[in-house]
């Protein structure tokens, strides 16, 4: 398994991002993706829907405590593939600092989605689910996939 990054929110950070990915046969244990490679050699299935969730602002560094609530809850009434994409370094320190890494932060998504779909995911399967700063950041990625998405909820 692995968790979230801890950042120390004193001194801020620069963005590092990790995607974790979770299924109905492990719910509790996020799988990291690394690399080009990461996807295919993981438990990841092309054929079923995808919801990507990005948290925001973590004012103290951690880990957000709703992330494993709503994975649940998404995998208890669906069968789907859910990747939580922790930016904790990067969204840690002063507000502005986080909104600064935004942009970064949107393109290292839009390139994860790209490599999903050069597997053949299909794009009206993918699902960007962002919360607070991280809805900000699934605009972007929206936008960068030309609106072609399936759907993007900002909350």
């Amino acid at each position: 398994c692995t968790d979230f990054q801890t950042a120390h929110f004193l001194r801020g950070s620069k963005l590092r991002v990790q995607f974790l990915l979770f299924t109905s046969s492990s719910p509790s244990c996020g799988e990291l993706i690394v690399a080009n490679d990461g996807i295919k050699n993981s438990s990841f299935n092309s054929s079923l829907e995808t919801k990507i969730i990005i948290h925001g602002f973590r004012a103290l560094g951690t880990k957000p405590s709703w992330i494993e609530g709503l994975v649940h809850a998404i995998l208890h009434t669906s069968q789907v593939n859910v990747i939580a994409v922790d930016w904790v370094y990067g969204s840690t320190g002063a507000y502005p600092s986080a909104v600064e890494n935004v942009i970064q932060l949107a393109l290292s998504i839009s390139e994860f989605i790209s490599k999903l779909l050069a597997l053949g995911v299909s794009r009206t399967s993918i699902h960007i689910i962002g919360v607070s700063l991280g809805a900000h950041v699934g605009g972007l990625v929206g936008h960068f996939h030309e609106g072609r998405l399936g759907r993007i909820t900002g909350i």
